[in-house]
């Protein structure tokens, strides 16, 4: 069956927040395909919504279908509530085009500064929202700021707030996110994006990973149909190296969300790190490498990280090598002028002794980017390897 059709979360939250919440942690996560999923279920309980379209045409973006997604944003720019995020999207949208169209994008520019003087709060606060994720946090302070403005008590607005100081790369404004967490909860003990947020701090601030172990536990029983905070607790004890327990919540995680990547991934990582079961460990990652195909069919990022991950971890274990191989092959063909997934494929054809192939994959590398070290030493590497050194000069 289409994951489409499978139970996931987003058919199970209890009100439009909690889809929001379900969506905004996709996101996040950089899971854009499932950003799509949730929000084309979530239409199936309120048709035609213009948030959830719009979410899903940023899904669109986000997975390199540009067109699709220019489509669909222009079909959103009137619709109150949205239009602020879709010229944002739009604008995004046009500079990833083949060949952008530099009168649309100094229109949509002019549009922007008209819709900033707007008094339309959904718009603002999901503009606020967008500009987070795509890492221009001044700018989602500010959009953030006029939601406040125009609304006092926006819903989720103080756990908004929370994650644009939390993920804004500063140490100082980072540790003021916890009493905007706090707030949030205090404001609304529904708001599940404060618990996380509450959870992140903990672990990336105080650098206490057995407290937000504890956050997420509360969260598990207070939110039970958000299966995430399950996996998200399992990364959370093996990094603490809480083995066992780590693996437990794993496995509890996909029986709630058998489409879980992060926990299929995590019990993977427990078979071959702690058990050294590579056997075992190849009929998991045959499952990611299907699941990933079929969840995620438009992320190479994704790809690239899960094959870097298990190559280094599988002591050259040919069948676990080849799959690794499948992901990262899949990272190239989905974005052929990167130049770092062209790198990692070349590294794991050398594990897998293929020096042949190694060079040309860092060849194309350094053709992509000139200024990649990784990728020359690489190829350096496969000649000396190979016992060809007659161009060494010319790789140096």
């Amino acid at each position: 069956p289409n994951i489409t059709d499978r139970p996931m979360s987003a058919l199970l939250a209890p009100d439009f927040l909690g889809v929001q919440s379900l969506i905004l942690y996709y996101a996040r996560k950089q899971l854009f395909h499932h950003v799509s999923v949730s929000a084309t279920q979530a239409l199936q309980k309120r048709a035609n919504d213009p948030a959830l379209l719009f979410w899903r045409a940023y899904a669109t973006l986000k997975e390199g279908h540009v067109a699709d997604a220019l489509r669909e944003l222009d079909g959103l720019r009137t619709r109150n509530g949205v239009q602020l995020p879709t010229l944002i999207c739009l604008k995004q949208a046009h500079k990833a085009a083949k060949f952008p169209d530099r009168e649309a994008i100094d229109q949509i520019e002019k549009d922007i500064k008209k819709e900033e003087g707007g008094k339309t709060e959904g718009s603002f606060f999901v503009a606020a929202q967008v500009c987070m994720l795509l890492g221009e946090h001044k700018k989602a302070r500010e959009y953030l700021g006029r939601t406040v403005e125009i609304q006092a008590n926006y819903p989720q607005a103080k756990s908004l707030g929370g994650w644009i100081e939390l993920t804004c790369g500063s140490e100082v404004k980072a540790k003021k996110a916890i009493d905007m967490f706090k707030d949030a909860q205090a404001a609304n003990p529904a708001d599940i994006d404060a618990f996380l947020g509450h959870a992140m701090y903990m672990e990336t601030v105080k650098k206490d990973l057995r407290g937000a172990v504890d956050v997420l536990t509360s969260c598990v029983v207070k939110f039970s149909w958000f299966t995430p905070t399950e996996s998200e607790k399992a990364r959370l004890l093996l990094a603490s190296g809480e083995w066992e327990p780590a693996n437990e919540s794993a496995n509890r995680a996909l029986q709630l969300d058998p489409n879980s990547i992060e926990a299929l991934s995590l019990s993977i990582l427990v078979l071959l790190a702690k058990d050294s079961k590579y056997s075992a460990a190849s009929s998991r990652l045959g499952e990611l490498v299907d699941l990933i195909k079929e969840a995620e069919p438009h992320n190479p990022q994704l790809c690239h990280d899960q094959s870097a991950l298990f190559s280094r971890l599988c002591a050259r274990h040919g069948p676990i090598l080849t799959q690794c191989r499948q992901l990262i092959s899949k990272a190239t063909q989905l974005a052929p002028s990167n130049s770092g997934f062209m790198t990692e494929l070349g590294y794991q054809l050398t594990l897998a002794r293929d020096y042949g192939g190694a060079l040309t994959s860092y060849t194309e590398a350094c053709r992509l980017d000139e200024a990649n070290m990784t990728a020359c030493y690489g190829k350096i590497t496969c000649q000396i390897l190979r016992g060809d050194p007659s161009d060494l000069e010319e790789a140096d």
